[in-house]
């Protein structure tokens, strides 16, 4: 009888420790988009890129934050905006936090605080947000339609902040659509302090 309740005891606590597939994915393919973009490989984004979504690249242009929709990346386009890519070249791959996002400080210019981090208690809708403050101050002409869509894709979302002890950054966004971890948005926009 005693034998019963201690196998039954180990296997609940063996059971509720373990991840799921899911987080398993969610994990792998945060340490395989970190890796692809610390050793500026394309070919290593590739499989993790959605061909009906493509990326959302936010970044500023003036005193504004922009987006650009790409379908595809490339790491030696000196040009705007891909040269915002090789930003991020050498950042390292870190354990991953599961805890409050840091924040940017632009007195300081750095994170709050270093590391590789994801909250998976909170959505964040700053593509959405900056294509309603296009729409509001600019003006722009972004329709409903798409801002909904965006909206949407930011639901099913988590967005990781990597901050490593060099000062190199990535902010990026993962999207869960049917089944699979996608890397749908990159944020040059939310360390970009100028005016």
């Amino acid at each position: 009888m005693n034998y019963r309740i201690i196998s039954c005891f180990l296997l609940f606590h063996s059971v509720s420790w373990a991840q799921s597939p899911k987080e398993q994915q969610f994990q792998q393919t945060v340490k395989e988009v970190v890796r692809a973009f610390s050793t500026q490989n394309k070919t290593a984004l590739i499989p993790y890129i959605n061909k009906d979504i493509g990326i959302y690249q936010l970044d500023k242009v003036g005193v504004f934050g922009h987006y650009n929709h790409l379908q595809s990346v490339s790491f030696s386009d000196q040009g705007y905006p891909q040269v915002l890519f090789t930003y991020s070249k050498g950042v390292k791959v870190l354990p991953l936090t599961y805890a409050k996002l840091p924040t940017w400080n632009c007195d300081k210019e750095q994170w709050s605080k270093r590391g590789m981090f994801v909250d998976t208690t909170q959505t964040n809708h700053l593509l959405s947000q900056t294509c309603k403050d296009r729409n509001r101050f600019v003006p722009d002409h972004i329709p409903t339609s798409l801002i909904k869509q965006v909206y949407s894709l930011e639901n099913k979302s988590r967005r990781v902040v990597v901050a490593d002890s060099q000062g190199r950054e990535l902010v990026f966004y993962l999207s869960y659509i049917n089944r699979k971890w996608y890397w749908t948005i990159i944020d040059n926009l939310s360390s970009d302090c100028s005016i």
